[in-house]
């Protein structure tokens, strides 16, 4: 199986998550603006997707996102 921009973008839109959001559950560090860049570019096909994050993604898919891997949100009181 091909794993493609469009079946990443399918999986993050179906966990319900930003593209820098995915970026930091995958364990992307730096700035917002650099790490959702990054995911844009895999969904656009514009960089390839390496193949453990492919695997990582399907396994999303298949079994949620564990509650620890997803970024705290930031408090803006």
């Amino acid at each position: 199986m091909t794993f493609t921009g469009d079946d990443m973008k399918r999986i993050r839109h179906e966990l319900e998550l930003s593209t820098l959001e995915l970026a930091r559950v995958i364990g992307y560090v730096g700035a917002d603006s650099t790490v959702a860049v990054t995911i844009r570019r895999y969904e656009s096909g514009q960089r390839p997707i390496p193949p453990w994050l492919a695997r990582l993604m399907l396994m999303f898919e298949r079994h949620g996102v564990p509650d620890d891997f997803r970024p705290t949100p930031v408090d803006e009181t």
